[in-house]
């Protein structure tokens, strides 16, 4: 008896010793999906990750309370590198630290749910989009906010082939983190809630004095003059939807004046903006970096280079580029160059991205 017993000891160790392979085997082999949250910067992200054996195979967002035109491009930035890498523990992506943690967190904590021990593959493995080092196209825009997609879609739509590169991971700059609202004297808004008085004349005063008087004059009535023109072609070309019963009065201004964008945001430009250009066949191109105007014999600017993600690109401009690259409100030593007062003491509401590049590559060439 004793003999009997201990054989089937023994039997059931080999068999423990057996099976615990075989159970983490299973646990590899096929397919689940797990849920996972993060917090990002305006809120939680959830995320729900298909993994097939080892492998992490695909990830979708559940829940997000991130600024969707800027956290899209992120997002997909993020899942590419990923998968492409089969780890949750990527670099995040340059510029939207916070949208990229939450995002990040959201995908670590359901591959600890899983249980599972991801494979490792090879750390050569690339997951970047890699473009022709020699493009050619009638217009070049530099910055994909608000200035750069107006122009980008004035040019498409008069024939042009049209690139815009924009150095952010996403579009949008400054347009997109703003309230969206647009001051526009004589307005459709204006009439329908009997604001009466407001004229050009009025907005150009005004936006005069705001300015101490320093602005150029000629520049402050061109923009005076067109203001309602430029807020009726985003609301009947662009498809910008603007509050029917609402305005906005600035500080400074003598009336409500200010269109307001549905959303109260800049978002809804942008979004709209961005549909528009794509729907004329303008080429987007984000992580684009210009670093040097092109120009010919003739001192006259054909072209950009370019720095997409660590590749250099040159983009060659038949009929010119157009510089809307912004201010640089976030470029402190700039800011201090132009007046020694705005130091570091000083935060910026601008999009991380106003660093005056624009500038500087122009004043390069004269």
């Amino acid at each position: 008896m004793k003999n009997y017993w201990k054989k089937f000891w023994l039997v059931l160790a080999l068999l423990v010793l057996i099976m615990g392979p075989l159970a983490s085997l299973a646990q590899a082999a096929g397919s689940q999906t797990v849920k996972g949250q993060g917090q990002g910067k305006h809120g939680t992200v959830e995320v729900e990750v298909t993994f097939q054996d080892d492998r992490i195979a695909d990830i979708k967002v559940l829940q997000s309370d991130e600024n969707e035109v800027l956290a899209t491009p992120v997002y997909k930035q993020l899942k590419d590198k990923i998968i492409g890498n089969n780890k949750a523990d990527v670099d995040v992506v340059s510029g939207s630290t916070a949208t990229s943690q939450g995002y990040l967190e959201a995908v670590q904590d359901a591959v600890k749910k899983s249980g599972l021990t991801l494979a490792e593959v090879s750390s050569t493995t690339s997951t970047q989009e890699q473009l022709d080092s020699e493009q050619s196209y009638d217009v070049v825009v530099v910055g994909a906010g608000g200035a750069g997609f107006s122009a980008a879609i004035e040019a498409a739509q008069a024939g042009k082939s049209v690139v815009i590169i924009e150095k952010m991971p996403a579009v949008g700059g400054n347009t997109l983190i703003s309230g969206g609202e647009m001051n526009a004297p004589g307005n459709w808004v204006q009439k329908k809630l009997g604001i009466e008085g407001d004229s050009v004349e009025a907005y150009y005063q005004d936006t005069m004095k705001g300015g101490d008087n320093l602005g150029n004059p000629e520049m402050v009535r061109y923009l005076a003059e067109h203001a309602l023109e430029s807020a009726e072609w985003l609301r009947d070309v662009v498809g910008v939807k603007f509050l029917e019963d609402k305005l906005f009065q600035f500080g400074g201004h003598s009336y409500k004046r200010a269109l307001i964008p549905e959303g109260h945001t800049g978002q809804e430009l942008v979004t709209k903006l961005n549909a528009k250009a794509e729907e004329l066949g303008v080429k987007i191109l984000v992580n684009t970096k210009a670093t040097e105007l092109i120009q010919d014999d003739s001192k006259r600017v054909v072209g950009v280079k370019a720095d997409h993600q660590g590749q250099a690109v040159t983009f060659q401009a038949k009929n010119g580029v157009v510089l809307t690259t912004g201010g640089f409100g976030s470029n402190v030593d700039m800011r201090k160059q132009y007046n020694p007062e705005m130091d570091e003491r000083y935060l910026s509401t601008d999009s991380v991205g106003s660093t005056g590049d624009g500038i500087v590559m122009a004043q390069a060439i004269g």
